[in-house]
């Protein structure tokens, strides 16, 4: 069994910018170009746009899944183990966002109608959906989505400005969609549309995920416990929460009752062996 389908079985797995503002890893103008996902509505593609190769894989529908949190019950979507990981650390990949300027408050005066860029997509070694925001200045006469891809960013000579925001953009294909009707945003990857859902801000900590197992098969796969939610102990709400968790699995006997356990607290005072794997999933808690 993949790791992937060895969290799927589990039901394990589920762009803002903050500094000294609040902004999307969308575009400025993303309620008139960027497509609205929701259960019953497909996203729809820029008009000019054709989907990137990495993006042609077959729409998917992400549903919210069931967990719990201090014995409250909490959804998120699973958007599996993308990213590339060091220890608790997730590793952030650029994310080009272009700008004409500073405003005298400090905050970036982006180009309007530019979509942003990406040089990594779902597949591609490194990628991961923890992006780091890249500043590209451009002249003021700059005609949007002019430049689509990195190598047009490398060949223009703007001025790049690094900083410190990292935001929680996953990659999906084309015309998928959220149960809770959360938009998909358009970028660009290598001339191409690319198409993500922004989760905002989010630190690169991975923080733990319970799930609960009786044992493990003949071939080595986790017999989880049907119906068991699994269980976290930070929400969005909370100080320092992310939505990237490293798996932990909790062995309990056989005859545990699905349900039983509903917080962290709970499964630490519980005696039953946890065991911390080296999986990292993205995600992002929407209902708490």
């Amino acid at each position: 069994m993949s790791r992937r389908a060895l969290l799927r079985a589990g039901a394990i797995g589920g762009t803002g910018l903050v500094l000294a503002y609040t902004v999307g890893c969308g575009d400025d103008d993303d309620a008139e170009t960027s497509p609205t996902a929701t259960a019953t509505r497909p996203a729809a593609t820029s008009p000019q746009a054709t989907a990137s190769p990495a993006a042609t894989e077959e729409a998917k529908e992400f549903a919210l899944v069931s967990g719990w949190y201090r014995d409250q019950a909490v959804e998120y979507y699973d958007f599996g183990m993308n990213s590339t990981t060091s220890g608790n650390a997730v590793s952030a990949v650029p994310i080009y966002v272009l700008i004409t300027g500073m405003n005298t408050d400090g905050t970036p005066q982006f180009v309007e109608g530019q979509h942003n860029i990406v040089d990594l997509v779902p597949g591609d070694a490194g990628y991961s959906d923890l992006w780091q925001v890249v500043m590209v200045t451009v002249p003021q006469d700059y005609v949007a989505d002019t430049l689509k891809s990195k190598s047009d960013i490398d060949a223009s000579g703007y001025p790049l400005t690094t900083t410190e925001m990292l935001v929680n953009c996953p990659i999906v294909p084309e015309g998928s969609t959220l149960e809770g009707g959360e938009s998909l945003v358009q970028g660009w990857y290598k001339g191409d549309a690319a198409f993500y859902p922004d989760f905002g801000a989010n630190p690169s900590t991975a923080l733990p995920i319970w799930a609960f197992i009786t044992g493990m098969d003949a071939q080595g796969n986790p017999q989880f416990v049907e119906g068991q939610g699994n269980i976290i102990d930070s929400v969005p709400s909370d100080q320092g929460y992310s939505a990237f968790w490293r798996v932990n699995m909790v062995t309990v006997p056989a005859d545990y009752e699905a349900n039983t356990i509903k917080s962290a607290e709970a499964v630490l005072d519980s005696g039953f062996e946890i065991a911390e794997t080296d999986l990292v999933v993205n995600c992002p808690v929407t209902v708490f």
